[in-house]
């Protein structure tokens, strides 16, 4: 089960995400329309079913065609993973001299990970032209043709200041003073590196490169003149360029009388699976029923791609609520040809939060017998779930079965709306004996919406000691404590 994984891992992926999601949302600030090109790049869902996609950048601009590989750490550095032995794995794999290369930082901070203001740019093209200059690391692991680190050599501040003036051999910049040091001069020597700034200009400490091996930063308004035709590259010979096509046009606004025949001509001849199935998947979702018919097939009739199945979901999750998509993955989760396969809980999490929330879907599935199922259900309610689906897991609490009230305890403490306290309130008044599993839950919400819901009611009294062990109620009642403290008590042998 994918949650199941090491924190470690978890954190790169959530590191990942959060540094697209801050490129995209810098990106619609220049004017572009950045789409996600590589699915679930901006998420940091784990699944153990691992899809074999193209290789890919991680964003799409519709609008203008840019595409742009995102490349988040805590430390900035121009830095790719690279696998010289393995021509799929090489570091510009499948990349075009004009794609951009993004890099962010990733500060950790007590709320968690926070990305920089903003991402520093290079085309591809520009780190081909001094890859010369570059330097391989040592692999990340064992195994043949395992990656490694290739590092071109940059100017990276580590305090923020000011560019006080440039010459052909030395950047020199005044560095603000912090908390510990105080202001002074740097003098950088360039070598064969470029800077990037101009006298006067004022940095960022790991946010900002002043200067690197690449000749130049990415010019991004070049790109906004751009006018792309996904229609005309459907044609063309690079799966990767038709992949991107497809894609986009789900989201544009192109005449449907001319997008959806060209989709379904396409599914019909192409060769390359996923470019089918992510064809069939634009089409589906501007309408059509062929497109529709083609989704069904990848789901049901790929017995050998499980990874092809788990892609179809993830498909059925974007293109939104429908008769067709609700239905298509109920039937997911009811049929026993799925019985204990992970794509029942892909399913599931697509009918809740990360997609269509139907939570009326999910609701029956919370206390399934397939554990993973069961929590990936609980999981996939949201804040947003609406007040009859909460009556309903109130009820269960109020039932008290022993299974199914743990898991809606658990779902409305994941929700934890407004609504959920009215209406656990509302059943606490509603008569005595007052249900355990309410008071229980009740003491599980954030204490100080309690205690207010609750003021002047002898509730408050019977709940406050539970209150005092709530979730953020102290310092050691949060999730990265918790995390830490359960840690070490496994470093329990001596």
């Amino acid at each position: 089960m994918g949650f199941k994984a090491d924190t470690s891992f978890l954190r790169f992926l959530s590191m990942g995400a959060v540094g697209v999601h801050r490129t995209m949302q810098r990106l619609r600030d220049r004017g572009f329309e950045p789409i996600e090109l590589e699915r679930y790049c901006g998420s940091n869902k784990i699944w153990t079913t691992k899809v074999k996609r193209l290789r890919l950048p991680d964003l799409l601009c519709i609008r203008t065609g840019m595409r742009a590989e995102v490349r988040a750490k805590t430390d900035l550095k121009i830095r790719m993973s690279d696998a010289p032995a393995n021509p799929v794995r090489i570091w510009d794999a499948g990349l075009r001299d004009d794609d951009l290369v993004a890099l962010i930082t990733c500060f950790d901070t007590d709320d968690g990970l926070k990305p920089a203001d903003d991402a520093v740019y290079f085309t591809v093209g520009a780190l081909r032209a001094s890859v010369h200059r570059s330097r391989l690391g040592p692999p990340k692991s064992a195994s043949e043709g395992a990656e490694r680190d290739r590092t071109w050599p940059a100017i990276v501040p580590t305090r923020d200041g000011t560019v006080l003036r440039v010459t052909n051999k030395r950047l020199i910049v005044q560095m603000k003073a912090d908390a510990e040091r105080s202001a002074r001069r740097q003098t950088y020597t360039l070598g064969s590196k470029t800077v990037y700034v101009s006298p006067g200009d004022t940095f960022r400490a790991q946010t900002t490169i002043l200067g690197g091996e690449p000749p130049g930063l990415a010019n991004l308004s070049a790109y906004q003149q751009r006018r792309y035709a996904p229609l005309d590259d459907l044609q063309v010979d690079t799966a990767v360029d038709r992949y991107a096509a497809v894609k986009a046009l789900r989201f544009r606004d192109d005449p449907r009388d001319q997008v959806i025949p060209a989709l379904e001509d396409l599914v019909r001849r192409e060769t390359e699976e996923r470019v089918a199935l992510e064809a069939a998947g634009s089409a589906a979702a501007l309408g059509s029923e062929f497109g529709q018919e083609q989704i069904t097939r990848f789901v049901w009739e790929n017995d050998d791609r499980p990874d092809l199945r788990m892609e179809a979901v993830f498909i059925l999750a974007e293109i939104g609520r429908s008769l067709f998509t609700r239905e298509q993955l109920n039937r997911v989760l009811t049929d026993p040809l799925f019985e204990g396969d992970e794509l029942r809980q892909a399913a599931v999490w697509a009918l809740g939060k990360a997609g269509l929330q139907c939570y009326e879907d999910v609701l029956r599935f919370i206390d399934d017998v397939d554990e993973n199922l069961a929590l990936h259900a609980i999981s996939a309610f949201g804040a947003n779930t609406p007040r009859p689906i909460i009556d309903c897991l109130v009820q269960d609490l109020i039932v008290g079965d022993p299974r199914r009230a743990p898991a809606a305890s658990e779902a409305l403490r994941i929700i934890a709306s407004d609504e959920v306290l009215q209406a656990l309130v509302a059943a606490a008044n509603a008569g005595e004996p007052v249900a355990d599993w309410i008071i229980a839950t009740l003491g599980r919400l954030p204490p100080d919406g309690v205690r207010a819901a609750l003021r002047d009611s002898p509730l408050l009294d019977q709940i406050t000691p539970m209150l005092l062990i709530a979730q953020g109620a102290h310092w050691l009642a949060s999730e990265s404590i918790s995390t830490d403290i359960a840690f070490l008590l496994k470093q329990n042998l001596s």
